[in-house]
């Protein structure tokens, strides 16, 4: 009996908060007093959708949302784009808006610019040059960034490059767009991307973005594949916990302007603070623009009892060896 009566309390319980969280979804509006414009990536889910429209006051509560999907069973049906969400808009606005594809449609005479993940604002400003865009301004801005920039953008570290920060992605300029614009949209959108429960971790770790993103950097600028990431994290990872070099290719390719396969033995004698080498650790900053899931990775390295790796030069698979000994027969056998 006492079984059945606690039983139907929390069936009691659980029906009224269904009904709170029902009534909220369809009554709470959006917090903006003037249209604001919201960007679905591809490739973003449901999740990461919800969690960026509560972050930008788009929404009361991300939960809302996503008992919206739930019930009316989105998986699936939005669209990527970059929506313009009128003020006080509810959810079943919003999400109508997403639905139907109904984005921002990009002027005929703006410039789709992709950087692809991993380049360097070195990189990046030659395309914008390639496109009669102002890729020297941009390199002057990335490389020594004005005090308004830092006082804007906090998250940026004083006294660094920007180099790391230039989120990598799909953009589109405006011919006549200046390089400040364009340089704040990116930072714009690493803002929005490593949104702030990423950084609460990061936080909650006893670490700093800044490190997180030059660690992320290094992970991107050595394995291609998405999926290789957690695990090479892990073994640079395990490499920091004993203070063994990260013996980082990637950075020897940054500090000579131009990667190859092999490297020399004079080429990782190079006396820079960013030859992993040379000197333990990670270097002094990021060596590119990461991919989100760079970051993750380096937010969250795999747990793994390997120490070495190496992509094969053709077919760009990883190989990982838990000795040194494995590491040298892997090498030999993949021609490196």
């Amino acid at each position: 009996m006492k079984t059945l009566i606690v039983s139907a309390i929390l069936a009691f319980l659980v029906i009224i908060v269904m009904v709170f969280v029902h009534v909220r979804t369809y009554t709470t509006v959006s917090h903006n007093d003037a249209q604001q414009q919201f960007v679905v990536a591809k490739g973003d889910d449901i999740i990461v959708i919800g969690s960026n429209l509560e972050q930008n006051d788009l929404i009361a509560n991300r939960i809302y949302f996503y008992y919206y999907a739930w019930k009316n069973k989105l998986r699936g049906k939005i669209h990527a784009g970059n929506y313009a969400l009128d003020a006080h808009s509810n959810i079943e606005d919003i999400v109508h808006k997403m639905t139907q594809g109904d984005a921002i449609m990009h002027k005929k005479q703006d410039l789709k610019i992709t950087f692809p993940e991993g380049w360097t604002f070195v990189k990046m400003a030659d395309r914008l040059n390639e496109n009669n865009l102002p890729g020297n301004e941009f390199l002057r801005i990335a490389q020594d960034p004005t005090q308004e920039l830092y006082d804007e953008y906090t998250f940026l570290p004083q006294d660094e490059t920007l180099e790391g920060y230039l989120f990598p992605d799909t953009y589109f300029f405006a011919s006549s767009a200046e390089a400040q614009d364009i340089v704040e949209k990116m930072l714009n959108n690493f803002d929005k991307k490593v949104d702030q429960s990423r950084r609460d971790i990061i936080t909650a770790q006893g670490k700093n973005l800044h490190d997180i993103i030059t660690f992320a950097s290094v992970i991107e600028g050595e394995v291609p594949s998405a999926q290789d990431r957690g695990v090479v994290a892990g073994i640079f990872q395990n490499r920091l916990d004993i203070n063994m070099a990260l013996q980082s290719d990637a950075t020897i390719d940054y500090i000579k302007g131009i990667p190859e396969i092999k490297h020399t033995q004079a080429d990782t004698e190079i006396d820079s603070p960013y030859n992993t080498y040379k000197y333990p650790g990670l270097p002094i900053g990021p060596i590119n623009n990461p991919s989100l899931a760079s970051i993750d990775a380096a937010i969250a390295p795999q747990e793994t009892v390997y120490m070495y790796f190496l992509n094969h030069a053709e077919t760009g698979e990883t190989v990982f060896s838990k000795t040194l000994e494995e590491h040298v027969a892997n090498k030999s056998q993949n021609g490196l």
